[in-house]
């Protein structure tokens, strides 16, 4: 069996691996396909904010977005069987303390996060993963929608947490993944007019295709989806919030610190709120799939073998004009 290893910043390689056993109350899942994030791109090059604090650290097998098919049940695991297509959850809380009862199991303290700390990921020939964070893909969902599902159910919280409201005028910024994916669900959800800045030409004609409008000049806005991963998105969308409006900072940037005009957002009764992960939402993320309104598959612009997953990397981390969802495809011979 072979898996992806980031070994080192800078320095991503497929090695050898043995097949492991799921325990109990796993899954030993067979993935099919894992998409690319900008996390994966700052795990690889060392900026992701929790190799800087410390809470996680190199060597690891990323792999957080997934679809994939259960090879095995673990003992004690119902409502699974083998030949079952799933996806599941970034964040996996302890289960037991207050955050988890709360609802709020992305913010445990003893969390692990797949593919990223405490979890291995899925760009591996098999994985195993904890059957309670597993969600059983809808029957007639494709595998490159399906793979989506993991930052479609990040979008939907954050757009969520806008608190959108009758006549609220949205603005998402950026149109890669994240961005696409909310400027749709809050098309889907809410039958919002959406406007998006962007300055890729391709991704911005991307979202425009489903419906969403160019920002005009000048023009605020009482929701604000910052979804650019970069300090000038950020900068960008509070430029444009109205009074009382809502920011909701949903992408990393690999920046430390951003300036933020504090006097502005008071004054303007303004609120600055961040997204982590995706509790509770993933019943209405796939409800919103299986509806079939919502097909993200349109935003791969690369698949890749996971032998050629550092030519993946390179892509990744380069994002080249145009550049959409990238995806890693595993076979049998990753599996032997």
């Amino acid at each position: 069996m072979r898996r992806l290893l980031i070994s080192a910043p800078g320095r991503v390689e497929l090695v050898a691996g043995s097949m492991p056993a799921p325990g109990p109350d796993d899954l030993l899942l067979a993935p099919l396909a894992v998409g690319l994030c900008r996390t994966d791109a700052e795990l690889a090059d060392g900026s992701m904010i929790y190799l800087r604090e410390g809470r996680t650290s190199l060597p690891l097998t990323p792999g957080h977005e997934w679809v994939a098919e259960v090879a095995c049940v673990g003992p004690g695991v119902t409502g699974f069987a083998t030949g079952d297509i799933v996806v599941g959850e970034c964040s996996i809380g302890c289960g037991t303390c207050r955050k988890c009862a709360s609802g709020d199991y992305h913010q445990c303290d003893s969390r692990a996060e797949t593919g990223i700390m405490g979890q291995e990921g899925a760009m591996a020939g098999y994985f195993r993963y904890p059957a309670a964070s597993a969600h059983k893909v809808p029957e007639g969902i494709a595998t490159e929608d399906a793979v989506f599902a993991e930052p479609a159910a990040v979008a939907l919280r954050a757009v969520m947490r806008g608190n959108w409201q009758e006549g609220d005028r949205i603005l998402v910024v950026g149109a890669g993944t994240i961005g696409w994916l909310a400027a749709a669900i809050a098309l889907d959800r809410y039958g919002a007019d959406v406007a998006v800045l962007e300055p890729d030409a391709a991704r911005m004609a991307r979202v425009a295709a489903i419906g969403a409008r160019a920002a005009e000049e000048g023009e605020a806005f009482d929701v604000v989806i910052e979804a650019s991963g970069n300090s000038n998105g950020l900068e960008a969308g509070l430029g444009r919030l109205a009074s009382n409006g809502r920011l909701v900072a949903v992408s990393l940037t690999g920046c430390a610190a951003h300036a933020v005009d504090i006097d502005r957002m008071v004054v303007s009764d303004q609120s600055l709120t961040g997204s982590l992960g995706s509790p509770g939402v993933w019943g209405d993320m796939l409800e919103m799939l299986g509806r079939g309104r919502l097909r993200p598959a349109p935003l791969v612009t690369g698949r890749y073998r996971l032998s050629d997953a550092e030519e993946a990397y390179a892509a990744l981390l380069a994002n080249a004009p145009g550049t959409g969802k990238l995806l890693i495809l595993v076979d049998e011979d990753d599996r032997r």
